[in-house]
């Protein structure tokens, strides 16, 4: 019998708040007339089951500058299975006003329905999108200013193909393309992407063409971030944001560091995830530390959906699962509680900043 390491990554747990501190530099776009502007960044995200938020406040740093304060509210639902289509629908609701001496207020919601097909380590996503809003700003171009009322909506869809480029997983990349129509028009773009694992930290990486009403607009991201700690964090990010086809409203240069804490994050878990090889079988064994629950099972696409029983051996849970290569996502209920612990390994975060649980079985 011969041992391999798995890549996983996972939720931080069943709850997790983050709270945040930093600064952020912002460029406005080339053909928009206004100055650069630095803030100091004041926040926190959580997420609790199917439910997540952020809300977030800027201090202007400089005298032309506004601040402003925004937050989003969620949630997410999702089923699927091996080898067959797996299922996602999300709701998302945010809400942004900016102070003087711009006054721009803008609420917006938007339903993304998604559907997963794992084959082998590839698997192919299709995401729809729509959404409506509201924006009021203020015109001070014009005497005695004016405010305009914009009535806002969009509808879209996109395809994307995930896949490993690591043999343990800890590296994977996409490419996708996505069209929307809009009230300020149509949105096409195109995008390769690419995020993994370094160490105690992880990275993101996305360049995305776009063609818009406006013109042809290239945005670009990198984040890096790095464990300080138990509960501790730091992440940069630089790049180009990308323009909102349901807002309206163009890419821009910014960039920013911040501190992240989560207070209600333990000490480090052990690895949840091994291969045992036996024979021609690959047996992927799980262990869960969890001195004070009374049942704990795994649970994940490869089982349908299914709680697999796991058995105890002291404090720690174990369960044994035969896997076919490929890709796969999982967590734990414990005394029927969803949960995942913090410090797995590999974190991918999906564009509603959810952190989600993967495990790559390699090919031997």
């Amino acid at each position: 019998m011969m041992m391999v390491s798995l890549a996983a990554t996972g939720i931080e747990a069943q709850t997790r708040l983050d709270m945040e501190a930093g600064l952020s530099h912002a460029r406005p776009p080339a053909d928009v007339e206004a100055d650069p502007a630095t803030y100091s960044l004041l926040g926190g995200r959580f997420i609790h089951g199917p439910v997540f938020g952020s809300l977030f406040g800027a201090l202007a740093l400089d005298s032309h500058s506004a601040d402003w304060l925004g937050g989003s509210l969620g949630a997410s639902w999702q089923t699927g299975g091996v080898g067959v289509p797996g299922f996602a629908l999300t709701g998302l609701v945010t809400a942004f006003t900016l102070g003087d001496p711009t006054p721009y207020d803008a609420i917006a919601g938007r339903l993304v329905p998604e559907a997963r097909l794992t084959l082998g380590s590839q698997t192919l996503v299709a995401r729809g999108a729509a959404g409506i809003g509201h924006s009021d700003v203020v015109d001070r171009s014009v005497e005695p200013p004016v405010s305009v009322v914009s009535d806002l909506w969009m509808y879209g869809a996109g395809l994307e193909l995930v896949t490993p480029l690591s043999p343990l997983g800890t590296v994977q990349a996409w490419a996708g393309g996505e069209a929307y129509n809009s009230a300020a028009g149509g949105y096409f773009a195109a995008s390769v992407g690419a995020s993994g694992t370094l160490g105690r930290g992880s990275w993101d990486l996305l360049t995305r063409l776009w063609d818009t009403p406006t013109g042809t607009e290239l945005e670009l991201g990198l984040t890096l971030t790095f464990g300080l700690g138990p509960g501790w964090r730091l992440e940069g990010t630089a790049g180009r944001a990308a323009p909102d086809p349901l807002l309206g409203s163009p890419a821009a240069v910014d960039g920013g560091l911040r501190v992240i804490w989560n207070p209600l994050a333990g000490a480090p878990s052990p690895p949840l995830v091994s291969a045992l090889i036996e024979g021609d079988a690959t047996v992927v064994l799980f262990q869960l530390v969890q001195d004070d629950a009374e049942t704990v099972s795994v649970i994940g696409d490869f089982s349908g959906w299914k709680p697999v029983a796991m058995e105890r051996q002291g404090e720690l849970w174990v369960a044994r699962v035969p896997l076919q290569p490929g890709l796969y996502h999982f967590g734990f209920l414990v005394d029927g509680e969803w949960h995942v612990p913090g410090q797995a390994p590999g974190r991918v975060t999906d564009e509603f900043g959810r952190v989600n649980a993967t495990l790559v079985v390699p090919d031997r």
